[in-house]
């Protein structure tokens, strides 16, 4: 028999390729498959692991063998081998058989490596400098080291690491990772992550050293408003384990503990909402190298060992994803006996900091400013950041080759940074005269790396921009969890921007892993009534609210959209008990089926927040009034809360919960729908829950719609609508019919609109629909935000609607693939591509006079269905398909 040309490619483990440190002690195994014949598709496989490469090349897998078997399943496989231990390495490869029945090549091999899967595994303690910050001010940031020696060669290494705030660390003068902020943010009462690094390459026969400095971060900086120290702890902790295997097979093992010693060096403080301040002169050089004397340093102290859960984290590491430059020389902006400005403008919104590359007097300091607008006059604008003070200092150490340095310990939102040289302490004659170019600063932008695997692109320019705004938006708010804004002093992970979020981000990005890890944030932050908090992780500190419509719904779905996207069930099984506890909840706080009654005891939640049809000023109000909201995302959730029970194979809970909707619908509709089908009071918000949660009657669907669109084109063919109530607006007409207003909306450039913040230049999405404007600035300064993804949102009907790929309900994980583009109503051509956990989908359409033409793309052991605009429907397996109708 021939050999098929099948080979799996792209192997992940727990969506990771070759992943150090894994906490799964069942960890999940996927593929994509090479195979460009059309049709291909996969009937069986094999996975075999082994301890090491040569076993798998004599196929003598000694760790697990599944044999072969029959199934067409390629994402998700269950480890099936003999039970993983504490620092087990893994190789394992996979061979498939296409539908003839023939067999591939073995794929290349891939390896995962356990972590430290006992708590006892540490015997390692939590280390610190006995020295503290104030309330807005924290201490140098300390400097940990520890020298020892190593009698032979290195055959392998790895340091399990993590803090109490926020470490770098590095060997013998060498970074162990590029990655930023770890060990990430948790509910460090709960929880506390930790990293694996091979460090084999940083280490040498005779004397080593290894230091660390440590960062404020979210365990004891500023979190949100509050003084730093208020929240969790109230000084940086290291720990760390470092593991050796020698060339002849023995092992050293180094902790943290008493022996380590510590100083300060330059950064003088560093805190995520305040900035950093760095004073080059005061740099150690050598400090974590081998040889270096510490005699002068100070023993550290041994800190309590916190009782939480000792965790690898799970989500993706923030990393430097890219450097931008400015757009062009600095604008000087003033000069006086103390100082000189300069403003630079990066053209984009963005997350991360200022990099500079200076030549500067020894003593002479420059100060960075941060900010998303300038002011009519071109001056920087800080007015809308609230308490943050954005602010990073850097003194020269006067390096005549010239000096490059950026924070490592903070970050900002901004597109527009003020460098200020500080000459207040020089006489005039010595004042510095620094050359600013648009080569002497540079945005480095941070996020969580999450990689790109959506693209959209249509006829629409300003379309296309707002694509990028959304993409941008949520690259900047992604910063470990998914947050609200990355500039001001909040900086939180709200739970209803990011549930309305998540199926668009599921579209742009490989987020997986990203809210596997939030949702496990959300369980520990469930407080012990059920309800779920508006921010997670909840500080200690201020954010009391729990259980609000819309916004505690994340519980369901969240891991509701990441099942749909990624077929991932465990996060639906991790996320169950947590639902189960939340809906207990809502029984025990309603009132006759209506949730948020007007008796209530607690907050009644958020409302449509900044919904434009609200009677007075008050954000949280509307027209829609939180009763029937409340009600209404009950029902919605209790039909998520069933589906994933069903998809569990919990068929008897998801009975009793539909059951349970049932009531919550016939209250809805005794409570809020007049005998004519009109909603009292009616709103365009309360008509989109309405129909896009199914609680009215079939009879009085086709009222509903016409009086959506009828308060819509009361307002000139514009929104009303909020946080909660904008998502549902272009699937809801579409669905009903009404995709021509769908798209007019869509296009409307003048206020409301999702594009008039994009003819105003905006590069990121804006908290209101006219956050700013370039005659008066912002609108609003307690509460605005240039970066804050929501109304983003409408990305996944861009994917769905305009580019044609949606997913199909009943075959999560893109088995099969919904393709129906739906053209005109002024766009006329469009292509869309999503990489699933099977392949690339793409397609490209276009209209031609009265012709319509597509293109789509599906990868192997795919399969799909093609609606076309006449009507027609075809199913299509993997391979390129052209189709082509008359449009109607």
């Amino acid at each position: 028999m021939i050999a098929s040309p099948m080979v799996a490619v792209r192997l992940r483990t727990e969506y990771q390729a070759n992943p150090l440190g894994l906490g799964s002690t069942c960890p999940r195994l996927s593929w994509w498959i090479d195979d460009a014949r059309p049709g291909a598709r996969q009937i069986a496989y094999r996975i075999r692991a082994a301890s090491a490469k040569e076993l798998l090349t004599k196929d003598k897998a000694d760790v697990w063998d599944s044999g072969r078997v029959e199934s067409s399943e390629q994402s998700q496989i269950d480890w099936g081998g003999s039970a993983l231990a504490s620092r087990q390495r893994i190789l394992w490869d996979v061979r498939l058989w296409d539908a003839d029945g023939s067999a591939g090549a073995a794929s290349e091999p891939a390896t995962f490596e356990m972590g430290l899967l006992d708590p006892a595994d540490w015997t390692a303690a939590f280390i610190a400098a006995p020295i503290e910050g104030t309330g807005l001010v924290g201490a140098p940031a300390p400097m940990l080291r520890k020298s020892f020696d190593l009698p032979a060669k290195v055959r392998s290494a790895r340091l399990h690491i993590t803090a109490l705030g926020l470490y770098e660390a590095s060997i013998n003068g060498k970074p162990i990772t590029a990655d930023w902020l770890r060990p990430g943010w948790t509910d460090y009462r709960k929880s506390l992550g930790y990293q694996t690094y091979d460090v084999t390459e940083h280490l040498n026969p005779g004397a080593n050293a290894i230091g660390a400095v440590l960062g404020d971060g979210w365990w004891c900086g500023r979190v949100a408003g509050s003084d730093r120290g208020l929240c969790w702890g109230t000084r940086p902790a290291l720990m760390a384990r470092l593991e050796i295997t020698l060339a002849d097979g023995s092992t050293v093992r180094l902790v943290t503990d008493e022996s380590w010693r510590w100083t300060t060096g330059p950064i003088l403080n560093a805190d995520l909402i305040r900035g950093e301040e760095y004073d080059a002169r005061r740099e150690i050089p050598g400090w974590d190298a081998a040889g270096f004397d510490d005699a002068g340093w100070a023993p550290v102290v041994v800190e309590p060992f916190p009782q939480v859960a000792l965790e690898p984290s799970m989500a993706p590491p923030v990393r430097e994803l890219m450097e931008i430059a400015a757009l062009g020389n600095p604008v000087r902006k003033g000069a006086s006996w103390d100082h000189s400005t300069f403003i630079y403008d990066f053209g984009q919104n963005l997350t991360g900091v200022v990099r500079l590359r200076l030549t500067g007097p020894r003593g002479c300091t420059v100060v960075i400013r941060h900010a998303e607008a300038l002011k009519p006059d071109g001056n920087l604008d800080v007015s809308n950041l609230r308490s943050a003070r954005a602010i990073d200092h850097y003194t020269f150490r006067g390096d005549p080759a010239g000096e490059v340095w950026a924070p490592r310990l903070t970050f900002h939102g901004f597109r527009y940074a003020e460098i200020i040289v500080d000459n207040a302490w020089l006489k005039p004659e010595h004042k510095p005269k620094l050359e600013f170019t648009r080569h002497s600063a540079a945005a480095a932008v941070v996020a969580t790396d999450t990689p790109d695997s959506g693209s959209f692109e249509c006829d629409q320019p300003l379309v296309n921009q707002l694509q990028s705004n959304i993409r941008w938006g949520m690259r900047g708010n992604f910063i470990e969890i998914p947050t609200d804004c990355p500039q001001r002093d909040e900086r939180l992970g709200w739970t209803g921007d990011t549930q309305v979020f998540a199926p668009t981000a599921c579209f742009n990005a490989e987020v997986a892993g990203f809210y596997t890890k939030w949702m496990r944030d959300v369980a520990d932050a469930q407080v012990a009534t059920g309800a779920i908090p508006a921010v997670v992780p909840k500080p200690t500190a201020g954010w009391e609210w729990d259980g609000e419509a819309g916004w505690a719904d994340a519980v369901v779905n969240v891991p509701w959209a990441t099942y749909q996207a990624y077929g991932d069930r465990r996060i639906l099984e991790e996320s169950n008990p947590v639902i189960t506890k939340w809906m207990a909840y809502l029984d025990s706080t309603s009132r006759d089926g209506i949730r948020a009654h007007k008796d209530h005891k607690g907050h009644n939640g958020f409302g449509d927040w900044l919904a434009l049809d609200a009677p007075n000023s008050d954000p949280g109000q509307s027209a829609t009034p939180k009763d029937l909201i409340a009600t209404a995302h009950w029902a919605e959730s209790l039909r998520t809360a069933a589906r994933i029970a069903e998809a569990l194979g919990h068929g008897s809970e998801a009975t009793t919960y539909l059951k349970r909707r049932d009531a919550v619908i016939a209250a809805f509709n005794r409570e809020f729908v007049a005998p004519s089908g009109r909603l009292a009071p009616p709103s365009q918000t309360g008509y989109l829950m309405a129909l896009a949660f199914d609680l009215l009657p079939a009879n009085r669907r086709e009222f509903a719609v016409g009086e959506l669109v009828r308060l819509i084109d009361q307002r000139g063919g514009h929104l009303s609508t909020g946080f909660l109530g904008t998502p549902l607006l272009c699937p809801v007409l579409t669905r009903f019919g009404r995709a021509d207003v769908a798209h007019r909306l869509l296009l409307q450039t003048t206020y409301p609109s999702w594009l008039y913040p994009v003819t105003l230049g905006a590069t990121t999405m804006w908290e209101r629909w006219n956050s700013w404007h370039p005659d008066t600035g912002f609108v609003e300064i307690g509460m605005n935000s240039l970066n804050h993804y929501a109304y983003g949102a409408v990305g996944k009907w861009m994917y769905a609607t305009i580019g044609g790929i949606d997913i199909d309900p009943e075959h999560p994980g893109y088995a099969k693939v919904v393709i129906a583009p739906k053209p005109g109503h002024g766009i006329n051509r469009a292509s869309a591509s999503l990489d699933t956990p099977r392949g690339r989908v793409s397609t490209a359409w276009k209209v031609e006079g009265k012709d319509f033409k597509l293109d789509v793309t599906l990868p192997a052991n795919t399969t799909g269905v093609v609606s076309l605009p006449d009507g027609s429907t075809r199913e299509i397996a993997a391979g390129t398909h052209h189709f082509g109708c008359a449009m109607k």
